[in-house]
Parts: structure tokens; C-alpha cells; sequence
């Protein structure tokens, strides 16, 4: 493959809706699925696949490496600012879509893709995108092998037993990388006790304001799983 690869899976330019991937996910042995939360959209793409980017590179084992493919998930309309991030409304019609695309995942890869079998698949959700996630969990089902709640405030449920997924839940502290999602507004904090989440704690200060390095090194043993 080349180096740089990018599809574009799915795009609505009048909602401001789009799914890139780094590199095929139909092909892959382990696929990130990053959901945003406030501002994300068609105007803060290069932000995003930047992230995604340098992720990816983080994890890969080198530039070419197409085992592991990086989806930025950017399907629903995403509130613009912590005000409206207090409303619920802007995650609902995102988390059916989010739930389905999940389900699609290993469809596609069994029926055309390289290994004719499923990836490992992580979803990493962060701020608002976690309520995006917590509420397809909940009223569709998560097909995933694990799902990080980052930066979260709230992701709809009162614990990680009303996420309907096989896969475990992991959290990390809302006030450190978060999105200015109000806390308190969609439940309690995934990284408290009671919750029944894995926390994730983060290490140094993170580079350019992006909340996923700091927790790369845990994130590497989530994404490629028990060895």
C-alpha cells in the first residue's frame, strides 16, 4: 500500500456528517474507531485525521503497516459548544448510526476482505462523542472488543452494566482531556468507582492539546488485546 492512505467511507456535505479511515478497515487485524464530541465535523477535519494520523503511527509497527486501520467517525452533528452539549438530542440520531456501522464492520471484512475474518475493533469516544457511545450501547447494543470512554463527562447510563457490549469499558478522568462537556449533565463520571470502568490514568502533559498521547502505552495493549 502506499503511505497516507485515506478513504472516505461515507460523507453528507449538507449535515457536515463523514467517516475517513486510515487504511482499509475491511483488510485489518485491528480497528480504532475515534468518535469526536463538540465542534466535530467537515470544518475541524484536518484536526481530526491528524489525530487519527498520529495515532495510528504510534501504534502501527511502521508507516505502511495495514493491519491496523484508524477510523475517524464523525456521523452525527455534533453540538458546537458546551451549552448545547448539554442537550442530548445532538447524540441520539448519531448512536444508531454509530451502533449499525459497528455491526457492518465485520460483515464487510468476513465477506471481502483479507483475512475473510473480523478485526479486533476499540471504540475511543471523547468528551460528547462518549455520550454518543454510551447511548448506542445502551439502546442498540456495541459491537466492539473494548470501548474508551476519554475525557467523558457522562456517557447516558448510571453504570458500565447498562452498556450492552461484550467488550470491556475503560475511563479516563473528564477534567483532564476533556471537551467542555458539562459534568453531571448525562450521568455520572465513567472514571468514578461506581461506575465499574477500567480507568485509564494519563501520563505526561499531552502534545498540541491531543487528548488520546497520553494515553498511548495503555491504549496499545486495549487496541491489540491479550497476546
Amino acid at each position: 500500500m502506499t503511505e497516507n492512505r485515506i478513504l472516505l467511507l461515507s460523507v453528507d456535505v449538507d449535515e457536515g456528517r463523514m467517516v475517513i479511515a486510515r487504511n482499509n478497515p475491511d483488510n485489518a487485524r485491528q480497528v480504532v474507531v475515534m468518535v469526536p464530541g463538540i465542534s466535530a465535523g467537515i470544518d475541524s477535519m484536518s484536526t481530526l485525521t491528524q489525530r487519527a494520523e498520529d495515532l495510528f503511527r504510534k501504534l502501527a509497527s511502521h508507516h505502511q503497516d495495514d493491519s491496523l486501520s484508524v477510523i475517524t467517525w464523525m456521523d452525527y452533528v455534533a453540538p458546537d459548544s458546551p451549552a448545547q452539549a448539554r442537550d442530548a438530542r445532538y447524540a441520539a440520531p448519531g448512536a444508531a448510526r454509530l451502533a449499525r456501522m459497528l455491526i457492518e464492520l465485520p460483515i464487510t471484512a468476513e465477506r471481502f476482505g483479507r483475512w475473510r475474518a473480523p478485526a479486533r475493533t476499540t471504540v475511543i469516544a471523547h468528551g460528547y462523542g462518549g455520550l454518543v457511545a454510551g447511548i448506542a450501547a445502551k439502546q442498540y447494543g456495541l459491537q466492539a472488543d473494548a470501548l474508551v470512554l476519554l475525557g467523558c463527562p457522562g456517557a447516558g447510563v448510571a453504570s458500565a452494566r447498562e452498556l450492552r457490549m461484550d467488550g470491556r469499558v475503560y475511563a479516563t478522568p473528564s477534567d483532564i482531556d476533556g471537551d467542555g462537556t458539562p459534568a453531571g449533565v448525562h450521568g455520572p463520571r465513567p472514571d468514578a468507582p461506581a461506575f465499574g470502568a477500567t480507568v485509564l490514568r494519563p501520563g505526561p502533559l499531552s502534545y498540541q492539546g491531543d487528548p488520546v498521547v497520553r494515553y498511548v502505552p495503555e491504549l496499545r495493549r486495549i487496541v491489540f488485546g491479550p497476546t
